[in-house]
């Protein structure tokens, strides 16, 4: 504000003073005139005058003269002006923070020149249209056909490792590239180097790595970690390169890590047929190219249509009946579950607005009330000859300076609400990432600002117009004690605050909406028991442990924990209930008429004995698994099956005894039918599915699978203590197997993605609702100190005759409520319209929520009348003698 008004001072003194020497000039043109003498430079002074009129230049003057005047009126009024001021800046800043974020992960390039990279894809030619992921022989063919097409075209397979540079290894998305990648995105580190043509070649083993921005700040940002070792799933790397900050690649969230192609065995898998890396029918890697300048689209498409027939000719067993296209690649928000991340863009969106219209509501009223204050001086400037105009025009001024003030306030609370906004994202995301940049850039500040500053002059422009709109006379005339009510309705003052309440409590409607979702989804029934259940989730690979040891470590952790005081049963699954990610598969009845057309999608889980027991889950029929399933090399294909996926396989039949199998892309796999042996009841397994949905279970001995859930039942209520007792008996038992966590069923599914996703999003509901919410009680507190001000007259006289001070309590209190109930009312038609539109993304609410639509009005209620009180009780407290004084 001081550095405004410095310039503002400055500048009139300027113009002040070129008007001077122009009136001095003319005055000796005068004086030469009277004398006889020629004129020296009147011509030019005369020239100069009708120019500045005809270019309209004179509006520079008044401006000047506004803005000054505007600047004294503010500082003679420093609570308004800082009210005003903190009422902006906390609806622009977080405007300013949430357009930043939305920005960063939504809109903004992820990459320099993003219009010239696009993705290739095999896609077959049959009517399936299904796209094929690429063999490294044949993205090497693709990249040496098309080098005058493509300046660079690059490759890379992504997974997850356990990434360990101090303090235990955690599971990190790692991504493994070619040499020419970085190239590509025209993104070289940020420090050391990219990777060389040699460490590329499959099988090179080569062991160097490149981490990420943030992850390198994670480390304090150290200037020598180029050169220090890292484990990756038990191996040790050298770190010899640190990407931009920001960079993520072609997707959000992007890697932690990233290793040269020929160390992806790091990663512990070989496709199912379990071929190598390098191998031609190994289709694992996707691709990325970047056009040469003056190449288009359709002629890029063209060539790589031409490469790909040589291909197919070239090696017809492996390329027949597929071509080579281009298109975009996705890059964002792979993070959201069930594709919602358009709405909730869109939440995020309107979120802040919201609050900015709150704001300029609010700024309004203040601004109306300021301006019937001063009445009297807008009165005596018009019957002085201002203009209706001028007066609007001053008005106008003052609300753009609290606007620039506010902005700049608002600025700096920008940057703490992008961290904390992106913070809110942690819960929803894997343990090391990359996120873009969200950095505040020039087009969100200045569009946001733009916005700001039209949408403070357009809610400045309705006092303005309303203030000037009554004769000078009628202001100019001694005031009566009824001009502070309107006659005919509500003024413009309470209607302003009547639409704070309503968007206020359509917020704190849907943060509670958030909230009641969180609650059920922590307590709804997943068909199993909780209490007395514990889950450790371990993974022998990201300690490089291959299958043998990898089954080694399960079974001696088995072994050990059975025997574990209090542990009632022991089992082993690879995806328990609530868990993100996973497998599953497309089962059919063999011998089906149709099998792909009535085929039915299951969960696909490993498990060891006594899976049922220690969920409490009965078995329904047939058995458990035996010894000879459950060990290595066992040839018996064998499955349990849950009832709600006998029920669609055999509606109304007896599924035990019958066969299964599972489908490819293809058809049927080409292996054993899988006999059904066991059927227990079907549990829930993830919030977005509220129903039971269909479970196939396979013995540990018929596959292997390296990330595994041991799953304990403990003798009742005494699950928590048992906690550090498991954990110590896991270390105990190899101290370098990585446990990635040690808890209760319950909290389990508490920090499932589904409930941490519902539960991001109260925070930032409930943060936004809480400030539209105080900007709405200032909007009372405003409004009815305003009202009693211009009523202390009529208090005081009505004192002095008698009246009570506790009826004029409650008739203050009672304006003040009817203000605030008409803004509930509007304010729960939009709770229900919310309700309607949240309604896809919530777990188990209705739009009709009575809880919620009880308890957000009477916080609303509550604050309101609080903000009432205050300036009611000042008028309990009017001196009748200094209230008929004053007038």
């Amino acid at each position: 504000m001081a550095i405004i008004g410095e310039w503002i001072r400055r500048l009139g003194y300027l113009l002040r003073r070129r008007k001077l020497e122009d009136e001095l000039r003319l005055e000796m043109e005068a004086h030469r005139a009277e004398m006889g003498a020629p004129p020296a430079f009147g011509n030019t002074l005369r020239l100069r005058e009708e120019a500045r009129d005809a270019w309209g230049w004179r509006w520079l003057d008044d401006l000047v003269q506004d803005t000054r005047f505007a600047w004294r009126m503010l500082r003679h009024s420093p609570g308004f002006a800082l009210t005003a001021i903190v009422t902006l800046a906390l609806g622009i800043g977080v405007n300013i923070g949430m357009f930043s974020l939305i920005n960063g992960l939504l809109l903004r390039p992820l990459y320099p020149g993003a219009d010239d990279v696009f993705g290739v894809h095999s896609r077959s030619t049959k009517p399936s249209g299904r796209n094929r992921a690429f063999s490294y022989p044949n993205y090497r063919d693709i990249r040496e056909g098309t080098t005058d097409i493509f300046a660079n075209l690059a490759a890379s397979s992504t997974g997850f490792v356990g990434l360990d540079v101090g303090g235990g290894p955690r599971s990190t998305y790692a991504s493994a590239v070619t040499a020419n990648y970085f190239q590509v995105f025209a993104a070289p580190p940020a420090h050391g180097r990219a990777f060389t043509a040699e460490e590329e070649h499959p099988g090179a083993g080569i062991r160097v790595a490149i981490i990420s921005y943030s992850l390198w700040g994670q480390r304090g940002a150290d200037p020598d970690m180029l050169g220090r070792l890292v484990r990756i799933n038990g191996d040790e790397f050298t770190v010899v390169g640190v990407a931009r900050k920001g960079f993520a690649g072609t997707s959000i969230p992007g890697p932690g890590v990233w290793l040269p192609l020929g160390a992806r065995e790091a990663f512990r898998t070989e496709d199912r047929a379990g071929r190598p890396a390098g191998a031609r029918e190994a289709h694992e890697l996707s691709v990325v190219g970047r056009l040469r300048p003056g190449i288009s689209a359709e002629t890029a498409a063209a060539a790589l249509a031409t490469v790909g027939r040589r291909l197919e000719q070239a090696f017809p067993s492996v390329n027949a009946g597929y071509s080579q296209v281009m298109s975009r690649p996705s890059t964002r928000l792979i993070f959201l579950p069930g594709g919602s991340g358009a709405g909730w863009a869109l939440l995020l969106m309107l979120m802040p607005v919201i609050v900015l219209l709150v704001a300029c509501l609010n700024l309004a009223d203040l601004l109306l009330a300021r301006g019937h204050v001063r009445r009297q001086e807008l009165a005596v400037r018009s019957s002085l000859g201002g203009g209706r105009s001028r007066l609007i025009r001053q008005l106008l001024t003052e609300g753009l300076l609290l606007a620039l003030a506010g902005g700049a306030v608002g600025l700096w609370l920008s940057t703490w609400a992008t961290d904390a906004l992106l913070a809110s994202l942690g819960p929803m995301l894997p343990a090391v990432v990359t996120l873009p940049d969200v950095s505040l850039d020039w087009r969100v500040l200045l569009g946001t600002m733009a916005f700001s500053l039209v949408a403070t002059l357009i809610f400045s422009a309705g006092p303005a117009l309303a203030l000037t709109r009554r004769a000078a006379s009628a202001d100019l005339r001694r005031h009566t004690g009824n001009e502070g009510r309107a006659p005919g309705g509500l003024r413009l003052g309470h209607a302003l605050v009547i639409g704070q309440i309503a968007l206020s409590l359509l917020l704190l409607a849907s943060g509670g909406l958030f909230m009641m979702s969180v609650i059920r989804a922590a307590t709804t029934d997943p068909g199993f028991r909780l209490d007395g259940g514990l889950i450790v989730q371990v993974d022998p690979a990201l300690a490089g442990y291959d299958e043998a040891r990898g089954r080694q470590a399960h079974l001696a952790l088995l072994d050990r924990l059975r025997t574990v005081p209090g542990v009632e049963a022991v089992t082993i699954g690879s995806r328990p209930p609530f868990t993100s990610g996973g497998d599953s598969r497309k089962v059919a009845a063999v011998g089906a008429a149709d099998a792909q057309s009535r085929s039915v999608g299951a969960v696909f889980s490993v498990v060891g004995r006594d899976y049922a027991r220690v969920l409490r889950l009965p078995q329904l029929s047939g058995r458990d698994f035996s010894d000879a399933e459950l060990s290595p090399g066992s040839t018996e294909r064998v499955a349990i099956i849950d009832d709600a996926l006998a029920e669609k396989l055999w509606p109304g039949e007896e599924a035990l005894g019958r066969l299964i199998q599972f489908l490819d892309g293809k058809g049927l796999e080409a292996k054993q039918p899988i006999l059904v042996v066991g059927i227990i009841p079907a549990v829930k397994h993830s919030l977005g599915n509220p129903q039971p949905y269909p479970h196939v279970y396979v013995p540990l001995g018929q596959h292997y699978a390296s990330a595994m859930t041991l799953q304990l039942r403990v003798a009742g209520g005494s699950e928590r203590p048992m906690l550090g007792t498991i954990a110590r008996v896991v270390r105990d038992v190899d101290e370098r197997l990585p446990v990635l966590s040690v808890a209760t069923w319950r909290d389990h599914l508490n920090a499932g993605l589904d409930v941490r996703l519902q539960r991001a999003g109260a925070g930032v509901f409930s943060a936004f609702g809480g400030i539209a919410l105080l900007l709405a009680v200032l909007g009372v507190y405003g409004v009815k100190s305003y009202v009693v001000s211009r009523r202390t007259r009529e208090f005081g006289i009505r004192i002095a005759l008698g009246a009570h001070p506790r009826a004029l309590l409650w008739q203050v209190l009672r304006e003040g409520g009817r203000i605030t109930a008409i803004g509930i009312a509007i304010g729960l038609v939009l709770a229900l319209g919310a309700g309607q539109f949240l309604q896809g993304i919530l777990y188990g609410v209705n739009a009709i929520e009575p809880v919620v639509l009880v308890i957000a009005p009477l916080i609303l209620l509550g604050a309101s009348l609080l903000a009432s009180y205050i300036p009611a009780l000042r008028a309990t407290r009017v001196d009748p003698t200094v209230a008929l004084r004053s007038e």
